[in-house]
């Protein structure tokens, strides 16, 4: 994989781990007419009959007196009327490439749909063989359209769904939606364990935080419900430090995976799929993986992350710590370097 002082892998998160795992697998096993059987178990999404929160009934999330983040915790108070807008923001032709949103929530068993934790990008060139995840931070302040006020970019799934969630991306980053993937992680732990579990290097204060290995750092074999609670600490950093160890048990999990046998594989795609919601029809996704099947020993896969350390600046807006973007600078950005033209 290759990277770059502008190319963060860390925020692959669950949403990578349970979506593309899913999708390799799927690959990986052969015979398209297993692979449609497999298909027919991922749930779908009629946009006609999902919830919309109306404009009227938007809601804001202020930040809880719990946390400890202290990554914004200095950051101004600014009143939303003083954030303005670029009207001059650099524009792209992006429909060469497959775009594919990765979006992933914390919602609860019996929950309906939440605000989105975790919004990857999946960009594809298949000419070039070039792959780029674009991970787009949840606490962006973005304009959102539909008589919305501004608000974090987390908000829009909750409000509207992917429809929402991808007008939101194009009017502020410029990108194009061509479909969407979205999971929960009630089966996260199930996922872990069917791989046999994974091991995780910890700091000294994340084992003391988990209550592990003595409160000593050092390598632990977790299995899914450690592992769960390890890749959902908030408090120890920031949420840049939270996705840093979603990316670890990526990472441990793909190992794992190389020595499941077939059998193994398949059980995993039983316990993967159903976790899946796709607003995608089998034929899009069949042929989306036969775009990549050629691809998959030879692509070259770069990760990225907006907004990048140049492009944003710290802010609380209606008790909310946010970052407001440098919507020209990350324009900029995503086409002369992230989005793989």
């Amino acid at each position: 994989m290759a990277s770059s002082p502008n190319k963060k892998n860390k925020h692959t998160g669950r949403t990578v781990l349970l979506i593309l795992l899913a999708l390799i697998l799927l690959i990986g096993l052969g015979g398209w007419a297993a692979v449609g059987h497999y298909l027919g178990k991922i749930d779908r999404v009629d946009h006609e009959k999902e919830p919309v929160v109306p404009p009227e009934s938007e809601d804001f999330e202020p930040d809880s007196e719990e946390s400890t983040d202290t990554s914004q915790t200095t950051a101004p108070s600014m009143d939303p009327s003083e954030v303005s807008w670029s009207n001059h923001t650099v524009t792209f032709d992006d429909s060469e490439l497959l775009n594919i949103l990765l979006v992933g929530q914390d919602r609860l068993s019996g929950q309906g749909r939440q605000r989105s934790d975790t919004m990857i990008l999946c960009s594809i060139n298949t000419k070039t063989k070039q792959v780029s995840l674009i991970s787009f931070l949840r606490d962006l302040y973005v304009q959102i359209p539909g008589g919305y006020s501004d608000n974090r970019l987390n908000a829009t799934y909750a409000f509207g769904g992917f429809p929402l969630l991808n007008k939101t991306l194009k009017q502020n980053f410029g990108v194009t939606v061509d479909g969407n993937f979205e999971v929960d992680f009630e089966g996260f732990t199930r996922v872990i364990d069917a791989v046999g579990g994974v091991d995780i290097t910890l700091t000294a204060r994340e084992a003391e935080f988990l209550q592990v290995n003595d409160g000593k750092a050092g390598t632990v074999h977790m299995d899914g419900a450690l592992a769960l609670s390890y890749s959902r600490i908030r408090y120890l950093d920031s949420d840049f430090g939270r996705t840093q160890r979603q990316r670890n048990v990526l990472m441990s999990v793909f190992s794992h995976m190389r020595e499941l046998s077939v059998s193994e594989l398949m059980s995993l795609m039983n316990t993967i799929l159903p976790l899946l919601k796709t607003d995608m029809s089998n034929a899009r996704i069949l042929s989306l993986m036969t775009q990549l099947a050629p691809m998959v020993s030879s692509m070259e896969v770069n990760t990225y992350r907006v907004p990048a350390n140049n492009a944003y600046r710290s802010a609380s807006i209606r008790g909310m710590s946010v970052l407001v973007p440098d919507l020209q600078k990350i324009r900029t950005q995503l086409k002369e370097e992230y989005l793989p033209f």
